[in-house]
């Protein structure tokens, strides 16, 4: 519930009356806000114009706002979040910059693909910590200080629990 109070959630909603139309999408990357850099990478992996789903989330992330983005498998929802995430990052490229957790082993590998992708030009260090694989190189990778951590849940605690060396 939302009150009167000035400090409340503001919510905005958008819907695509016509998912099958590109028609809100913005003309180019360039018109979101993104650096040069990001610009040219997006040209070079091939990714033409945003998506309705990056046209509406990239600029509200860098002004600062919460978003939360719903859209269709393929519609570029990595690129919506990872984009502004690593824009903020080559303004101040030192020490953990972004936690993204996620639900599965296989979507945070991919995950990482992308940021991986997405940033490199910024000798991105990059560090998927998910269960199933050997605890001590995960820690030994959380303790080198990567830029990028992609986790899920259940491995991240574990690995902040159970080693002190963890910073």
């Amino acid at each position: 519930k939302l009150d009167s109070d000035q400090n409340a959630p503001q919510f905005e909603k958008f819907t695509n009356p016509n998912p099958g139309s590109d028609t809100t999408s913005a003309a180019n990357f360039e018109g979101l806000g993104l650096a040069e850099w990001a610009v040219e990478t997006c040209k070079e992996l091939g990714m033409r114009k945003p998506t309705p789903v990056q046209t509406h989330c990239v600029p509200k992330i860098l002004a600062g706002r919460d978003v939360l983005g719903l859209a269709q498998t393929g519609s570029g929802k990595t690129a919506a979040f990872a984009l502004p995430i690593l824009h903020r990052f080559a303004e101040d490229p030192y020490g953990v910059y972004a936690l993204v957790v996620t639900p599965t082993r296989e979507l945070a590998f991919q995950l990482a693909e992308q940021f991986k992708a997405l940033g490199s030009c910024l000798n991105l260090r990059c560090s998927v910590i998910v269960g199933g694989m050997d605890m001590l190189t995960q820690t030994r990778g959380l303790v080198s200080r990567p830029h990028i951590v992609i986790t899920t849940p259940g491995r991240i605690k574990v690995l902040l629990e159970n080693n002190p060396d963890v910073p």
